[in-house]
């Protein structure tokens, strides 16, 4: 044993002084060595790797931090060399061990030199040394990879190197990345690099970084299209590309969303940027959506949804001037219509909407025509002179729907569709008498909230002390109290209430008729703590609201499940089919206490006082009083009892 290990030492001792290590270096071997073969003589066993390591865990309390260090690396070499007859990778050659600043080229040393006096009066000796240490590895690859001048810095010699450098710790390897990537963005402001190269440097950007001439070719045939562009387009369309960023990030400001949708923001736009720029691609929203779409797989849901929302904002600015929508649909149009029945409809549509139609009878519009006209198209019908009484009645043949009234109300639908094409003279005035419907009208009974409900809405408006359940406590006792529909009570302003007078005044959006209403106490209470203690700071006009960024105008499409929030709350058991319940329960109450119908249209907004008969059948008392005896309608049939 004292043999074998005595030949490793010395060993080591030679490939120290082979290696031009220095004498402090080799002094150190030397020195551990021989303390750890006392070691093994006083415990009597042989070296193995295991052995040396609990000898340095039973010292090291007495050792300072360079001898432990020293120690550690005695027995690293003395393991390499028993375990192999040689040194193998436990020492570095002198060039290895060189600072891989003093192994830099003039152009690289210069440029690096240059930044480090600017940053001079930021930082200390200590952190300086560390930034140059990192961006010498840095330098010093570029120069392995035959780069001779900044110009050829690109994404992708930038993307080699993050794969390519190997740290001891993630942390560390983030911490020299960092300090590379504030080198390259000086290079950047100096002109040297596009600002993106230094941006791609980036642990999050690294990962998503497509470059397109690295990908296998069925793959790079998905961006074909979008070379060639001309150098004068590219830098066109990137300007205003910046520009709609710019003005996005202005606008989430204005809107003040959180801080965590405006880093998704930043993340987004910068990615795409990174990508076009490594690409030499000119904007367009359909690369943008083919980017999207290729990472799609690898993303989560929520990040390919906000980046999608991000990017298709900015194409909204690009288009518009300005962004309006605050949801854009994922879901792909359900039918692809011809191009004569496209630009039919769509002229249709516009008429309807210059109409004041709303949103949901619009959307039942195109959703009723353009399954009429696939058919036509399916059919080999390529305009609108092919449309015949034959073919509708071929098509509602074939037409099925879940419930008889669903299909009478997109036949109604169609038949405003022919009407339409008639007034264009199109198609013959008497072509809509085609489309038939298969059951006459009929009224049902109303169904209106019970008392328990209506206690557990007051339950509910009395124990609101959050400002949401504020808000819905106001929207509810308006549809209860005062018999507005959802999309009145949505569509209010501010301006629409005179607490002098103690009214509401609004044009309502169903009829387009103005209408004024006395503002009862319990009603202005709920309007006026929400408005006052609930509502959040924002620059929207309407009086309901949402609760986080944007704090844009409240939809009504929720105002169903807040309703049933309120009752089921106080009242599990308790059914609640749609907001609308609130305004039929306002009208049977009015009849229920004798109000004329005049009145009681008057209330609702109605022209006429037709519409309240449906309500006569929720008066229980008064219908009792119109019971009849059967008397002279006796019983007689086959059956006997």
């Amino acid at each position: 044993m004292d043999l074998c290990y005595d030949e490793a030492v010395q060993a080591g001792l030679s490939a120290y002084r082979t290696l031009e290590y220095a004498e402090s270096c080799r002094s150190a071997f030397r020195v551990a060595s021989r303390e750890f073969k006392v070691y093994l003589e006083a415990t009597g066993l042989q070296h193995s790797p295991e052995l040396a390591q609990q000898w340095i865990n039973d010292s090291k309390e007495h050792w300072n931090n360079s001898k432990l260090k020293s120690s550690r690396k005695a027995m690293s070499v003395l393991a390499d060399i028993m375990e192999n007859g040689c040194v193998t990778k436990s020492l570095q050659t002198k060039i290895e061990r060189m600072p891989p600043y003093t192994q830099l080229p003039n152009w690289s040393r210069t440029l690096l030199d240059n930044y480090l006096t600017r940053i001079t009066c930021v930082y200390g000796t200590l952190y300086l040394n560390q930034i140059r240490n990192a961006c010498s590895r840095f330098f010093l690859f570029l120069e392995y990879a035959d780069i001779s001048q900044p110009s050829e810095i690109t994404h992708d010699i930038v993307k080699s190197f993050f794969i390519k450098d190997s740290h001891i710790s993630s942390e560390s390897k983030d911490r020299c990345n960092n300090e590379i990537r504030h080198c390259l963005m000086y290079m950047a402001d100096q002109g040297l690099i596009p600002k993106t190269v230094g941006l791609a440097l980036n642990k999050f950007v690294i990962p998503d970084l497509i470059i397109v001439s690295e990908l296998p070719e069925s793959e790079r045939n998905r961006f074909s299209r979008f070379f060639n562009n001309i150098e004068k387009e590219i830098s066109r369309s990137k300007m205003e590309y910046d520009a709609a960023t710019t003005q996005l990030a202005e606008i989430h400001k204005i809107w003040k969303y959180s801080f965590s949708i405006r880093k998704s923001f930043i993340q987004a736009t910068r990615d795409f940027k990174v990508f076009m720029d490594a690409n030499l691609f000119a904007y367009s929203n359909d690369l943008a959506l083919e980017w999207l779409e290729f990472q799609r797989a690898k993303w989560s849901r929520t990040k390919y949804l906000v980046f999608r929302r991000v990017l298709l904002s900015i194409n909204e600015i690009l288009i518009t001037g300005t962004l309006s929508t605050s949801c854009f649909s994922t879901h792909k149009p359900k039918y692809s219509l011809p191009g004569w029945g496209n630009n039919l409809l769509s002229q249709y549509l516009l008429e309807r909407k210059r109409e004041g139609c709303a949103s949901s009878t619009l959307g039942m519009i195109l959703h009723s025509c353009s399954r009429f006209i696939v058919f036509l198209d399916n059919h080999g019908i390529i305009s609108e002179k092919g449309i015949t009484p034959e073919v509708i009645k071929h098509f509602q043949a074939q037409d099925n729907h879940s419930t008889v009234e669903g299909k009478n109300a997109y036949a109604i639908k169609i038949r405003g569709f022919l009407r339409f094409l008639a007034r264009r003279g199109l198609v013959p005035e008497t072509l809509e008498l085609a489309v038939s419907t298969e059951m006459a009208p009929h009224i049902s009974i109303v169904n209106i909230l019970s008392d328990n409900q209506i206690d557990a809405i007051y339950a509910f408006r009395q124990n609101a002390d959050r400002p949401i359940e504020m808000r819905n406590a106001a929207i509810i006792m308006l549809g209860l109290r005062m018999g507005l529909r959802a999309s009145d009570i949505a569509n209010l302003k501010l301006t629409d209430i005179s607490w002098k007078d103690s009214s509401i005044s609004f044009i309502q959006q169903k009829t387009g008729v103005h209408l004024k209403l006395p503002l009862p106490v319990d009603v202005g209470n709920s309007l006026y703590r929400y408005i006052c203690e609930g509502r959040p700071q924002s620059n929207s006009h309407h009086i309901f609201i949402h609760h986080r960024a944007p704090y844009c105008r409240f939809s009504s499409a929720t105002f169903g499940r807040l309703l049933k929030a309120a009752v089921t709350a106080q009242c599990e058991d308790e059914a609640i089919h749609g907001f609308h319940v609130t305004r039929k329960t306002f009208a049977s109450k009015l009849l229920a206490t004798g109000n004329p119908a005049t009145t009681i249209a008057a209330a609702l907004g109605h022209v006429g006082v037709d519409t309240v008969d449906e309500y006569l059948a929720t008066n229980e008392d008064q219908m009792r009083l119109c019971a009849i005896g059967l008397k002279g309608i006796e019983y007689s049939g086959g059956f006997s009892l």
